[in-house]
């Protein structure tokens, strides 16, 4: 017997307060916007601590008042992507807009994992990953899917590398893997490609890290070395791993060095350009990327500098084809035929069963603005990384760690007090200011940690980010840091 409807699943379902609780929240995000757009809020990144947090959210989600108070509280407690003083992590400050789309698809929740669970998303995906592959650089019958993140995008990448290198006769999919397969990568990389490989099976040997320059990018030399010591150790290495760009510093590695060593030694090329390959869709800076259309593979964030909300990776490969060898599965209830390349049916393509409609995300962006928005949006924000360090170069007391490609700039206060004091000293006081300033605001930078220093490290996001902010993030540095006293 079938109960009659509950008056609460009447009320969740009903379309005339749907309408009535949206109006409400979106005149808030509204007022949201503006507030942060005028740096009116006390800080950019509304510090807390850990324990503080969780405890105001032990005692408020007891006492429910409705979802507009919860929503209005959940922007006040949040991190400010939308304040122009907000420079930390590599986060897309969205457009505006996205957060309608993002209404209408999860409100549709169509999934993803073949064609009839959602028709318009795997055909649209299927289209964009091509046309916008092309605009990239990459050559005609390319292609390729979306996913939920650069890590993934990697993890995935290499698993089609492994299999292209394996050929017919050693397919790991199906018999299994000798565990010796290695992965040439910078020393440089996101920690995410050391992970994909121990993922894989192959331990902490299968990464092969690749020395750098001074700049952090992948010498000749440098690979050389790398092959020969994997070489050595009866690796057998699947593929080369090229940053477009770092994460730490923003660097990018000269790609043609790399697609000239895979093809040398018949190996898979394949670029992290989660965060910087947006660098393609710009005049400007279009060189940073170049030999990107060599590339068997490209992960690409869309929700890095690009405007997207998190979570939207593109996987782009040279030849579509490719992209069905990271998985061949049989899963009789969503398809017949496991080795029918059907491109309508991502599952056979993608490591997730179920995921959002992401094609429509990136869609509605080129709907509104054209692809020349992600070129605008590169410009400004490497222009503004430029700025910051040119105000550091003229700044005293200020170092900067190196001349940024990109819009990742690492820097050390160095007031002249400290002129003289060690390494570890700097060290100390480095993180000392960065914790200060964490708390204090109003602007928010992060920390990093290479050649044996620790630096702070603005990521430019924000294209309403000006340079007079730069310089008042630097004047409040050196406002904290006078301040601090170690012992």
């Amino acid at each position: 017997m079938v109960k009659p409807l509950h008056p609460l699943l009447k009320k969740a379902y009903d379309p005339d307060r749907f309408v009535k609780l949206g109006q409400e929240i979106l005149l808030d995000l509204q007022a949201h916007l503006v507030k942060s757009q005028s740096k009116s809020s006390p800080a950019s990144m509304p510090w807390v601590s850990p324990e503080e947090e969780r405890l105001h959210w032990e005692k408020r989600l007891q006492t429910p008042i409705g979802l507009p108070a919860l929503m209005r509280e959940v922007v006040e407690r949040s991190n400010q992507l939308q304040d122009p003083r907000y420079m930390g992590h590599q986060v897309a400050v969205p457009f505006p807009d996205g957060a309608l789309v993002g209404m209408v698809t999860d409100l549709l929740n169509n999934g993803g994992a073949i064609y009839e669970m959602g028709p318009t998303n795997s055909a649209m995906e299927e289209v964009l990953m091509s046309q916008i592959g092309k605009l990239m650089g990459l050559p005609e019958g390319c292609g390729g899917v979306m996913c939920h993140g650069g890590t993934l995008a990697n993890l995935v990448a290499l698993l089609a590398a492994r299999r292209w290198k394996g050929g017919a006769e050693s397919d790991p999919w199906e018999s299994g893997d000798d565990e010796l397969g290695a992965v040439l990568v910078s020393e440089q990389a996101h920690y995410c490609v050391d992970r994909a490989v121990r993922i894989m099976g192959w331990g902490s040997e299968g990464v092969g890290l690749v020395p750098t320059d001074q700049h952090h990018r992948i010498t000749k030399e440098g690979l050389e070395e790398a092959w020969d010591r994997l070489q050595s150790k009866g690796r057998r290495v699947v593929a080369v791993v090229g940053s477009a760009c770092t994460t730490s510093v923003g660097a990018y590695d000269e790609l043609h060095v790399l697609a000239d060593f895979a093809d040398r030694h018949g190996l898979w090329f394949h670029v992290d350009g989660a965060h910087g390959a947006a660098a393609a869709f710009s005049t400007t800076h279009r060189h940073w990327v170049s030999g990107i259309e060599r590339a068997h593979s490209v992960a690409m964030d869309f929700h890095k500098i690009m405007g997207v909300p998190a979570l939207c990776t593109g996987l782009f490969y040279g030849q579509q084809d490719h992209s069905f060898l990271p998985f061949t599965q049989k899963a009789e209830y969503l398809w017949s035929d496991a080795e029918d390349p059907e491109w309508w049916n991502f599952g056979k393509r993608t490591f997730e069963c179920t995921k959002r409609m992401l094609s429509t995300r990136v869609a509605a962006v080129l709907e509104e603005y054209g692809p020349e928005i992600w070129g605008h949006l590169v410009d400004r924000l490497f222009g503004l990384g430029n700025a910051l360090a040119e105000q550091l170069k003229a700044r005293k007391g200020f170092e900067l760690a190196m001349s940024p490609d990109a819009n990742i700039v690492c820097f050390r206060h160095v007031p002249e007090s400290r002129m003289d004091a060690s390494d570890e000293e700097m060290d100390r006081f480095t993180a000392a200011l960065r914790q200060l300033h964490l708390e204090r605001g109003p602007q928010y930078v992060v920390q990093t940690r290479f050649g044996g220093k620790t630096w702070l490290r603005c990521t430019l996001m924000n294209p309403l980010t000006e340079p007079q902010d730069l310089s008042d993030m630097l004047g409040r540095l050196e406002e904290l840091g006078a301040e601090i006293t170690l012992q």
